[in-house]
């Protein structure tokens, strides 16, 4: 008897389907060497009655209740059911039976089928998707001896012994989608918070690094549970694949192999995707309307880590000189963010809405900021939430409506540059007066603003707020002893330019615009690890004095990398760079022309290979590894800034009465 056949004539001890009639019952039998796959699917009939099965699967059968239906196929894969099918009676489940051979991915598949690891996403086409409405979902998987498979949803219970299948149940409580992932694991489990957390990592992987894993997933989840309420998922469950990917499902993750090994990813990208089993794969995003989740995600797992390793004020500065780095003609606004993968998207998605929570957060305080989360969850649990559904749950926790604050940040791209003018000062018998005038400009301003001011005085600092809800306020402090300086938002608390800045890689990385140029053609593909597009052979003398020049990188040996530097009189760099280590990349100040040069191609490589993770760096500098291994960075950094207009200083001659 076939596993499948065993499945629904024993209903593995679970019960069958007909005890949850309004349910939508699957059950799948998978197997990735062969890329078979049998399943039956249980649910209430819809009024959907056309679905579509990727090519060599078929329809074996299809019921409703103890009749047959005569099921139809187009040439296109759709196959439908008669139209007047349950007419007469459609509290009575179908059933639909269908098997076959998934065909091979290839680039355009959303499915991914190996024994080395396998994703059926949903709405792709191994399953007849009939109904858009959610509903509880009871889903059972089995796969071939050697596999495991993770599903949407929480782990029921699972069964798996030698040279037998591994079969697992899986519970949604609510939900329209369906995912199943297997590959060769090992599992590693053990209970934290109540629930279920498991690695289901290949041998190696989980000999070295399971453990990490789920140490770290205990103390993010006792962390996140603390401040947001229970996990929605009884388990949740890491699960390695051979694709280079981050994915967050309903109940478990997918991180790529390659990345699963690297240091800092227990630390990053392992919190953010169990933020998600709240934002994303639980509270449902409304994407037609905007995404909300990346960005609260990011700031509730991202920021608030490096928020308890004091690293908070360093994150913020990072992300608005990213924000900076933004091209003008590639700002959006972040009602426009769907989840793209292209940087300029994600900066906006995840870095600028992270930050407008931070500004909400200091703005109606961390009591109410975290009882509008609590709220959100609990009223849209395994339901789908729009961006104006998140705005009313801080408008119920806060006392009054946050719409007129939130909505301009959403709605409008880009965001405002602060100036400070009109700085007066007095000197009276019973203290100080500072007083000016608070600017802010930009495509779309004013936008609404709390601006933080610091003074330092001789007794301390002072901190107050000042509102900037027009494109110009004016402000006078009263003090009582001397100010000695005045600086305005002096933690980058705010989402805006943050004034003058350094040129960095990643102003190269985001303009599609961007030149590369090489100056040996055995370079080229050098050009591609670096920004992922052609490079041009540099024949030609490039106008540099063109303001409508792009923005340039130029890669090249060290002898004619510096010729053509010096021959161009671009700004000599704050430090010797030209010629240091083995390899460098360098911005020449003040330009959005960036340099990469080795002592050999070899050099040249290995820096390429590892610049997409200095984006925020005006310099690199690598030297050749010690016996043949991979090159180390021995030096990276920013040039410096210009000192920032919105600090101002004072002299005991600045009082005088």
């Amino acid at each position: 008897m076939s596993t499948l056949l065993w499945l629904l004539a024993t209903g593995f001890a679970w019960g069958s389907p007909s005890e949850h009639p309004a349910d939508r019952t699957l059950t799948i039998q998978f197997d990735p060497t062969t890329r078979s796959l049998q399943g039956e699917l249980h649910q209430p009939l819809a009024t959907e009655r056309s679905f579509h099965l990727l090519e060599g699967l078929t329809i074996t059968s299809a019921t409703h209740g103890d009749n047959e239906l005569a099921v139809t196929q187009e040439a296109d894969g759709r196959w439908h059911l008669p139209l007047d099918a349950g007419a007469a009676d459609s509290t009575t489940p179908v059933t639909l039976r269908w098997e076959g051979t998934l065909p091979q991915a290839d680039s355009g598949s959303r499915h991914q089928v190996a024994a080395e690891g396998s994703l059926l996403p949903t709405r792709a086409g191994w399953y007849p998707h009939l109904s858009d409405s959610a509903m509880p979902l009871w889903l059972t998987v089995s796969v071939p001896d050697g596999q495991l498979a993770v599903a949407t949803g929480s782990l029921v219970d699972e069964q798996y012994a030698d040279s037998a299948p591994y079969v697992a149940r899986f519970y949604h409580p609510n939900t329209r989608e369906v995912e199943i992932a297997s590959g060769p694991w090992r599992l590693r489990q053990h209970e934290s918070e109540g629930v279920q957390l498991r690695t289901l990592f290949p041998e190696p992987l989980d000999a070295a690094f399971g453990e990490t894993y789920l140490q770290h997933a205990a103390e993010q989840l006792a962390l996140f549970q603390a401040r947001l309420g229970p996990l929605p998922y009884t388990s949740f469950s890491i699960a390695a694949s051979p694709a280079p990917i981050g994915l967050a499902f309903p109940g478990f993750t997918l991180l790529g192999e390659r990345v699963i090994p690297l240091p800092f990813i227990p630390h990053t990208s392992l919190p953010h995707e169990l933020m998600h089993a709240w934002w994303g794969a639980g509270v449902n995003v409304d994407y037609p309307s905007g995404n909300w989740a990346e960005a609260l995600t990011t700031y509730l797992a991202d920021y608030a880590l490096a928020e308890q390793r004091g690293e908070d004020d360093d994150m913020r500065r990072r992300w608005l000189a990213d924000l900076a780095a933004l091209p003008s003609h590639q700002e959006t606004a972040l009602l426009n963010f769907r989840g793209v993968p292209d940087p300029a998207g994600r900066l906006i998605g995840y870095q600028h809405g992270a930050m407008l929570f931070h500004m909400l957060r200091q703005r109606i305080g961390d009591e109410a900021f975290d009882l509008a989360l609590r709220h959100f969850a609990d009223q849209w649990m395994h339901r789908t939430a729009d961006w104006q559904a998140l705005i009313d749950a801080f408008s119920m926790a806060s006392g009054e409506s946050q719409d007129a604050f939130i909505m301009p940040w959403i709605s409008q791209p880009g965001r405002p540059t602060l100036h400070i003018a009109s700085i007066k000062t007095q000197a009276h018998e019973d203290g100080y007066r500072i007083s000016g005038t608070l600017i802010q400009s930009g495509q779309h301003a004013p936008w609404p603003l709390e601006v933080p001011l610091l003074v330092t005085t001789e007794e301390g600092p002072v901190n107050v707020r000042q509102s900037l809800h027009d494109a110009q306020q004016t402000f006078e402090l009263h003090l009582a002893s001397r100010p000695l300086s005045l600086e305005v938002d002096p933690g980058a608390d705010l989402l805006r330019h943050p004034g003058p800045t350094p040129a960095i890689l990643r102003q190269l990385m985001l303009d599609p615009t961007t030149r590369v140029l090489t100056l040996d053609e055995t370079l080229f593909p050098s050009a591609q690890q670096v920004l992922g597009r052609d490079a041009e052979a540099l024949t030609t003398p490039v106008n540099l004095q063109d303001e409508a020049q792009p923005p340039l990188l130029v890669i090249g040996t060290t002898e004619a990398v510096s010729d053509w530097y010096q021959r161009n009189a671009l700004p000599a760099p704050p430090q010797p760079i030209v010629s240091a280590g083995e390899a460098r990349f360098w911005m020449a100040p003040g330009t959005q022309i960036g340099l990469l040069s080795g002592n050999d191609a070899a050099a040249i490589r290995q820096l390429a290979a590892s610049l997409r993770h200095h984006g925020q760096q005006s310099y690199v500098v690598q030297e050749q590894g010690v016996q043949g291994q991979s090159a180390e960075t021995v030096q990276t950094g920013r040039w410096p800034a210009e000192d920032s207009p919105l600090n101002v200083t004072f002299t005991a001659n600045d009082f005088q009465e």
